[in-house]
């Protein structure tokens, strides 16, 4: 047997240890912390404390010491700071600055979300999805793309592809309250949707996402007085959508709101004027309150309702109120003149909440008490600003009667369109007793200014010339605040003077409430805003309709506003304290989707129609409502 000897043993040991020492690889030594991470984590530490300002020095700052493509990178981090913290200015000229060309396809990325965050503060909706066209197909700024593209949808009133982005966010967002902040805001625009959207729009099967959002929100709106029957039908609803993102903590959310909302008082008072110039109104109100009364379901408590005319004198109301309160009242609605809902505000003390049906005009007044909520033109005046501008027009001119009231609606639309952004060319009042309104139409068009060029050159020429007045050509497009039989007039001027084109927006006011073919044929063309009780047919409210059309034949198309806001009045009142936030941010009712802002103020978001051979058709896209202004 050979064994070795000492010597070779030594050189056989190190050399094993030479390759056990090569095996191991160099010692592992600690790793020095990435200077971006660090970075990054102070100006989010800034950024938590409200210091956007701070967060975006931290990277300028570096930005200014590195190179290609880091300082990049760095330099949209802090215009990201500088949007958060609402300074556009300086965002915008860093932006400015940056060569979209030059950079990485990230980087590219986070430029289009920065343009699209300044888009959208600005309140242009279509240049953000304009700038975000096309969603990546991963990276760190999906989620982004997703968020700012459904805000931007909901914006202009695109509530079913904002819904879906809020679907497509979800499975993105890893914390859990996020997750459930989203389904919120899934939750909200969903329940924007129409009666007649949700069901025509819900095309895919079950366990399709959206159907099952859009069928929840029917089941709640059908049981919506019901909390009991609703958790009954839920298991059945969760049966058929597995796995769906509301099961879970939103769901228990849901429920949980159900049952604390909708307790009625045992007893309402209903203020309203029954004699004198709006005992029409105040009557037909009256109406509709009793109407939605008797449709209540049936085990459903119905409050006891009293009665009291408050007449001509805003101060009356005072005495009816308190008369109200003594006699056992948990809750007023009414009145309706304005000087009797600010005299109403004026008190110090009102022991028994109001909601009054119309709005002071004072901004002044305000009482905890009072919910003011009504018909104001001026809100549709705003909103026609709004709608026109999300539509891409930026030039208005106006036409409005004389009057107090065509100077307050005019006024509403002028503050609300130059707020936007809008540049208003032109306003001229017409005189709603006249039949011919050439004069004003003229102006506004500024045909007058073309027929004293015409006159000025026949002057210095001498000589007769062939002429043909043209009206200006820089209106996107054209207010008009008129009722039907002005309208009726007005339209075909339009048309006489060379304007048959340009797209015209108007308020409920124009239209009668009433189908009238015949008579309204001159109309064609013009878009409006309407409440759904007027515009939407196979609501879960057509019954109530009948109903009062059966009774009431008399005032029911007259009057017809006023029934559905007696209606949407009672049917509101059980909800007021949950009204603006969780599942009642918004309430869908039959004068529109109703929100309450922070004083108390109920806004109505409505519903949009074009005139089109001589009948309303509803608009349910913003697609359709720009096309609709073009078509004669």
């Amino acid at each position: 047997m050979y064994l070795p000897r000492p010597a070779t043993l030594l050189v056989l040991f190190i050399s094993l240890w030479v390759l056990l020492l090569s095996g191991c690889g160099a010692p592992v030594r600690p790793t020095a912390p990435d200077p971006d991470v660090q970075l990054r984590q102070q100006a989010l530490a800034l950024e938590s404390q409200g210091n956007y300002q701070g967060a975006a020095a931290l990277y300028l700052d570096a930005a200014a010491r590195a190179v290609t493509p880091r300082k990049e990178d760095l330099l949209l981090h802090a215009i990201s700071s500088l949007i958060r913290g609402d300074d556009q200015v300086r965002a915008t000229g860093l932006l400015d600055g940056l060569a979209p060309a030059r950079l990485t396809d990230l980087q590219q990325q986070h430029y289009a979300l920065n343009r699209a965050r300044l888009a959208l503060v600005d309140d242009h909706p279509d240049r953000v999805l304009a700038l975000l066209q096309t969603v990546p197909a991963g990276g760190p700024h999906v989620l982004d793309f997703r968020r700012l593209r459904a805000e931007a949808y909901q914006v202009n009133g695109d509530y079913f592809n904002s819904a879906h982005e809020r679907i497509a966010l979800n499975p993105l967002l890893t914390e859990p309250q996020a997750r459930l902040e989203n389904q919120f805001d899934t939750w909200e625009v969903v329940s924007a949707l129409s009666d007649a959207e949700l069901q025509q729009l819900r095309t895919a099967p079950p366990p399709d996402a959206l159907s099952g959002w859009m069928e929840l929100v029917e089941l709640t709106r059908l049981y919506l007085q019901q909390p009991e029957a609703l958790s009954d039908v839920i298991p059945h609803w969760q049966m058929r959508y597995p796995g769906h993102p509301a099961s879970g903590p939103f769901i228990d959310e849901l429920l949980g709101s159900m049952q604390l909302a909708g307790q009625a008082p045992a007893q309402i008072a209903l203020l309203l004027p029954l004699s004198g110039p709006l005992a029409g109104a105040g009557t037909a109100i009256r109406d509709g309150v009793l109407a939605a009364y008797y449709d209540t379901s049936e085990g459903i408590p119905r409050p006891q309702i009293r009665i009291y005319d408050v007449g001509t004198d805003p101060l009356a109301v005072l005495e009816s109120y308190q008369q109200a309160v003594a006699a056992g009242a948990g809750f007023v609605i009414g009145p309706l003149r304005k000087e009797a809902v600010q005299a109403l505000l004026q008190q110090e003390q009102l022991p028994v909440p109001v909601l009054a049906l119309n709005r002071a005009d004072r901004e002044d007044l305000d009482n905890p008490a009072v919910y003011q909520f009504g018909l104001a033109p001026e809100d549709e005046a705003r909103e026609v600003a709004r709608r026109s501008w999300h539509d891409g027009h930026t030039r208005a001119i106006a036409l409005a009667p004389e009057g107090d009231w065509g100077s307050r609606v005019f006024a509403a639309f002028s503050d609300e369109w130059t707020r936007q952004g809008g540049e208003l060319l032109m306003q001229q009042f017409y005189n709603p007793q006249e039949t011919d309104h050439g004069q004003a139409i003229s102006a506004a068009l500024n045909l007058d200014a073309s027929q004293s060029r015409h006159q000025r050159l026949v002057r210095q020429l001498g000589q007769k010339l062939e002429y043909e007045p043209r009206r200006r050509q820089d209106i996107d497009y054209i207010f008009l605040l008129a009722t039907p039989s002005q309208a009726r007039l007005i339209r075909p001027q339009l048309s006489f003077y060379r304007a048959s084109r340009v797209p015209v927006f108007s308020t409920s006011h124009v239209y009668t409430g009433r189908p009238d073919p015949g008579r309204d044929h001159d109309l064609n063309g013009i878009v409006f805003c309407d409440m759904p009780w007027t515009l939407e047919e196979g609501g879960n409210w057509q019954h109530l309709k009948q109903t009062i059309s059966e009774h009431w034949q008399a005032n029911s198309d007259l009057y017809s506003r006023f029934y559905a806001l007696g209606i949407d009045a009672f049917r509101i009142t059980p909800y007021l304290k949950q009204m603006g936030s969780g599942m009642f941010s918004s309430y869908h009712g039959v004068t529109g989707n109703l929100t309450l802002d922070s004083r108390r103020q109920i806004h109505r978001t409505l519903r949009w129609a074009a005139f089109r051979q001589g009948l309303p058709q509803q608009l349910e896209s913003r697609t359709e409502i720009s096309a609709g202004t073009t078509t004669p």
